[in-house]
C-alpha cells in the first residue's frame, strides 16, 4: 500500500533558504537530527534568530514544531538542545531550560561541541569556546550519570550533576597542578 511521498525532515524559512549559510545549516541540523530518532516522520520548520544574544529557539507547540538558529554560531550543541525543546512539546523530555541542557548532553559526546548555557559549570570549563573531545565526554558521562539518579528516584539530578562536575574538574586541575589546588567556581551564564 502506497501512501503517497514521504515527508521532508525540514521546511526552511525564506530566510534560512536566502541564506549564504544555508548548506552549513542543512548539514548541521541533519547530523545532529541524525541522534533523535524520536524525531522521524516528524517535518520541522527551521528559522533563523534575528535577536541579538540568543543562540537558538525551539518551539513547544507540539503541533508546529520548529527551531530557530543563529547561522554564524551554529554548534551542534545548540541545535541537540532546540531540538531537544521538541521533544519536551511533546512531554518526553522534563520541561525546563537546564532539564533541556542535560538531556542534551546525555545524547552523545559527538553533540558536544561548546558548554551548555543553563547548568552550573567550573568557570574555566564554561569559558571555553570550543570544548575538546576529552570535555565533551566528562560532561557527557556526568549528564548520564545524573539521569541515571534519576531513574532511581533522585529529584535533585541537576545539582548532582553539577556538583559531579565541579569535583571531577577539580580533580583535573589538581592532578595538572598538584602544587596548587584552588578552588573551583561555579558559574552559570543566562541570557
Amino acid at each position: 500500500m502506497d501512501l503517497g511521498p514521504p515527508r521532508s525532515p525540514w521546511t526552511f524559512s525564506r530566510l534560512v533558504l536566502r541564506s549564504p549559510h544555508r548548506a552549513r545549516i542543512r548539514e548541521r541540523l541533519e547530523f545532529v537530527r541524525s541522534f533523535f530518532p524520536e524525531l522521524d516522520g516528524v517535518t520541522v520548520r527551521v528559522g533563523l534568530v534575528r535577536r541579538r544574544g540568543i543562540l537558538g529557539w525551539g518551539s513547544l507547540d507540539p503541533e508546529q514544531p520548529g527551531v530557530w538558529v543563529r547561522p554564524r554560531r551554529l554548534e551542534h550543541f545548540t541545535i541537540a538542545h532546540e531540538l531537544m525543546h521538541l521533544l519536551q512539546a511533546r512531554d518526553l523530555v522534563p520541561r525546563g531550560e537546564r532539564a533541556c541542557d542535560l538531556w542534551a548532553l546525555a545524547r552523545s559526546p559527538l553533540l558536544v561541541d561548546h558548554p551548555p548555557c543553563y547548568l552550573a559549570l567550573p568557570r574555566e570549563l564554561r569559558r571555553m569556546g570550543r570544548l575538546e573531545a576529552a570535555h565533551a565526554q566528562l560532561l557527557h558521562g556526568a549528564a548520564r550519570r545524573a539521569l541515571a539518579a534519576r531513574r532511581e528516584g533522585n529529584r535533585r539530578y541537576l545539582l548532582g550533576f553539577e556538583r559531579d562536575i565541579a569535583a571531577r574538574w577539580h580533580e583535573r586541575v589538581q592532578a595538572a597542578r598538584p602544587a596548587e589546588a584552588a578552588p573551583v567556581a561555579l558559574e552559570t551564564r543566562r541570557g
